[in-house]
């Protein structure tokens, strides 16, 4: 009788080596289709564009803003220590940088407001530089009692003068984010893109 022994194999499994699944690989990566590929390369580069210019906008209206702060405060404390109203707002043109004021964006309000006997406070002095278009929000020259708006009534103390100076700027935005946030916002991009910056400082 004749009987049959299972045969061995004569070789182990063959095991694909990793050179051959790192050519497999880039194989399968390298069969994208070309126009997925530039698309996600635009979509990379419209992403970073409006990084880069929202970066650029709004570096610019921290730094005014900052500007804003030091030459607010700057005329209310000259004002403060006995120079009148005319040369502090004189001081706060020819110190700040010229994109503030000097170039005509920048509008400076100086004011001096007086608490009488009877406790009503009154606008005693006023000076402007730059455009008229913007009102005080303190009051206008000679207003009373509750035409001047104050941060406390307790401001300032019976037969005392507070001293205040007020700063505005038109910021605009000089890359085409405005208008795209505009666009966001649903408001067309035909919409302005100057925001008006207001900064007061009292002494």
């Amino acid at each position: 009788m004749n009987l049959s022994l299972p045969v061995k194999p004569t070789s182990e499994p063959v095991v694909p080596s990793a050179t051959a699944l790192r050519a497999g690989k880039r194989r399968r990566i390298g069969g994208r289709p070309k126009g997925q590929a530039l698309m996600e390369f635009a979509i990379v580069v419209v992403i970073l564009a409006v990084l880069v210019m929202g970066l650029a906008d709004y570096g610019r209206l921290f730094v005014t803003r900052q500007m804003m702060v030091v030459a607010s405060r700057e005329g209310a404390n000259l004002a403060a220590r006995g120079t009148t109203l005319s040369n502090a707002v004189a001081a706060m043109v020819a110190t700040a940088p010229a994109m503030l004021f000097t170039n005509g964006y920048g509008t400076i309000i100086a004011s001096s407001v007086t608490r009488n006997n009877g406790g009503t406070p009154t606008v005693s002095g006023q000076v402007r530089f730059g455009a008229t278009n913007y009102a005080s929000r303190i009051g206008t020259l000679n207003a009373t009692g509750n035409a001047v708006t104050l941060p406390s009534t307790q401001l300032p103390a019976t037969n005392q003068t507070l001293y205040i100076t007020e700063v505005y700027y038109p910021f605009a935005m000089v890359t085409p984010v405005g208008n795209l946030l505009n666009l966001l916002r649903g408001r067309g991009t035909n919409a302005p893109t100057t925001s008006l910056l207001y900064d007061v400082s009292f002494f």
